[in-house]
């Protein structure tokens, strides 16, 4: 289903609310430019592609969105793990696989 087509019901829109939060917030430690609009809307982008793929998991979302950004994978091909803050959904925690 295209994204352009997603009904969102208030829980989903009060998850993706969290998870572009998140991602931002990784994306900026990541990203030593910061965060500029054009990098909001492709993690926006994602989350919606792994919403409408059924995803709502928020830790899995999150580091969905973040494949987006070649730091994060890069990390995630030297390290084998997401950040930690990531994985667990918010500041630490243990690793969690990405969503594929």
């Amino acid at each position: 289903m295209s994204s352009r087509h997603l009904r969102l019901d208030p829980e989903t829109v009060r998850l993706l609310d969290r998870c572009i939060a998140q991602a931002q917030d990784a994306a900026t430690r990541l990203n030593r430019d910061g965060v500029d609009e054009v990098m909001r809307m492709r993690l926006a982008s994602a989350l919606m592609e792994a919403i409408g793929l059924g995803e709502r998991d928020e830790t899995k979302l999150v580091a969905f969105a973040l494949q987006v950004l070649p730091a994060y994978r890069e990390r995630l091909a030297r390290d084998g793990a997401p950040l930690p803050e990531v994985a667990a959904g918010h500041r630490a925690g243990p690793a969690a696989p990405p969503l594929r």
